[in-house]
């Protein structure tokens, strides 16, 4: 006697993952093996396509997991949260598209090349990673309990079993 569906925890790891792991070997082996074929391009643009699909519907999911529990305050401060790796990824997005030659992130071979460099490579982390954590802080869990995060890293107290 249930009182209803009990939904499947979801741990991102399903068919779908899978399809995208052997589309990123595949694009890996194709591009250091035969670059500039056909099949390399189509293996890449493949795996970029299909990428940019699973994390669109990984994100939609989660939206349409919470949205009938999550108040506007939730939801507030989900996005209060999440936009910091979007805004992480569109700077280095930014400054990568100055050319390398110009002296715009330092003189070539300079402390500020390498500073910039480190930065942005730090960026760019900060957001990739921070984008996979926030879709699954809104993939994961019980959809009726609010979001009620509000630090990156929030300390979590002690289980005590009695």
């Amino acid at each position: 006697m249930t009182s209803g569906p009990t939904r499947k925890p979801d741990n991102g790891m399903g068919p779908a993952f899978w399809v995208l792991v052997v589309l990123m070997y595949l694009n890996f082996a194709l591009g250091t093996w035969r670059p500039d074929t056909l099949a390399a391009t189509i293996a890449s643009k493949a795996n970029i396509g299909y990428g940019m699909i699973w994390f669109g519907f990984r994100i939609r999911r989660g939206y349409l997991l919470r949205r009938p529990h999550w108040t506007r305050e939730s939801w507030l401060r989900y996005l209060r949260l999440a936009w910091m790796p979007v805004v992480a990824v569109a700077v280095v997005l930014y400054f990568s598209s100055f050319d390398n030659r110009s002296d715009a992130l330092g003189p070539p071979h300079s402390t500020m090349r390498m500073v910039s460099a480190i930065t942005l490579t730090a960026l760019l982390l900060f957001g990739a990673v921070g984008l996979g954590v926030a879709v699954d802080w809104l993939v994961r869990g019980e959809p009726s309990q609010q979001f009620t995060r509000t630090r990156w890293f929030q300390r979590q107290p002690p289980k005590v079993t009695a």
